[in-house]
């Protein structure tokens, strides 16, 4: 199988390391596009020379005894060989998945077979977040290892978000010192369908502007097989524009609940409770007297984050 992947490899890391295993390991011939000075200054990236990353990675590929089966070409623009060769497969990082998709767009156009993309799993470092040369250049990690401060946005200003996002992160993030801030966002009054999981990760998005993390909590009603359902969805986007989805336990809606919405009234003003503790507690308290909205937004944030173990594949 003739296989292509490509990249600047500017700095060997882990990442790099796992694309080129997987090369590797299923192709009898690999064509590795490295991208030239001037794609690189046309882009407006800063790198090693060709001549030295070249060199790096033949290194490399002379260590794992891989060398024999690769070609190194010069990659002049996002797409290089790929539309014009005759490859069987190309190998992926979630980053460049959209390029690929639009390389065997442009190979059905030309009339060629199109290639089959083989997605990597991402490698996370320790903060859960992709390992990537821009962030190693930056100083944020070293390997694999945070060095700086973690910055979390969270897209409330709600104390019950707020207390629910820094408990579960702090706990997941053991050993990472963390800086939240606080953004209000405003979506939907009060979201109905899919508005959930949309205000959700709009949330998120905004709330990742400037840090590396963005949190998105969204409530509302949901309608499954002709039954309402009181849902809570959380969004985490990251700096890498990768997003993670959790989801709190679910409940029935009351009818009478239902009604009151269709007025146009949202459930915090529709729900009797007796004081602002009680209406901070939510509706789950309202009707369980055992868990409480904390408790309810802590699983969904933690469901959003198990896909950002550092410690196991998971995408």
């Amino acid at each position: 199988m003739k296989v292509c992947v490509g990249g600047t490899f500017d700095i060997l890391h882990d990442g790099h390391i796992a694309l080129l295993s997987k090369a590797f390991e299923i192709g009898e011939k690999i064509y590795i596009g490295l991208s030239s000075d001037a794609f690189i200054k046309k882009i407006g990236k800063k790198a090693k020379s060709y001549k030295e990353r070249k060199k790096n990675l033949e290194d490399f590929l002379k260590k794992r005894r891989w060398l024999e089966k690769a070609e190194i070409l010069p990659l002049e623009d996002f797409y290089g060989t790929a539309i014009k060769e005759e490859f069987d497969a190309i190998v992926v990082s979630y980053e460049t998945l959209q390029r690929a998709k639009e390389i065997n767009k442009i190979r059905k156009e030309k009339g060629m077979k199109e290639l089959k993309i083989i997605l990597i799993p991402f490698i996370l470092a320790e903060d859960g977040i992709a390992i990537s040369t821009s962030r190693i250049k930056k100083g944020e990690i070293k390997n694999s290892k945070r060095i700086k401060p973690l910055r979390v946005g969270i897209a409330s200003k709600n104390d019950v978000k707020i207390e629910a996002t820094k408990q579960i992160f702090n706990d997941f993030f053991k050993g990472i010192k963390i800086e939240y801030r606080c953004i209000d966002i405003k979506t939907k009054k009060q979201p109905i369908g899919k508005e959930i999981i949309e205000g959700a990760i709009e949330r998120a998005k905004k709330a990742c502007i400037g840090n590396d993390y963005g949190v998105g909590i969204e409530a509302g009603i949901n309608k499954e097989n002709d039954v309402y359902f009181i849902e809570q969805y959380v969004a985490i986007a990251d700096k890498l524009n990768y997003i993670t989805f959790g989801k709190s336990p679910s409940f029935q809606c009351p009818s009478w609940i239902l009604e009151e919405i269709e007025k146009g009234k949202e459930m915090k003003e529709i729900i009797p409770f007796k004081n602002e503790e009680e209406r901070k507690k939510g509706a789950v308290w309202y009707f369980s007297k055992k868990m409480d909205r904390l408790e309810l937004t802590k699983i969904g944030i933690l469901m959003a984050l198990l896909s950002r173990n550092p410690r196991r594949k998971v995408f």
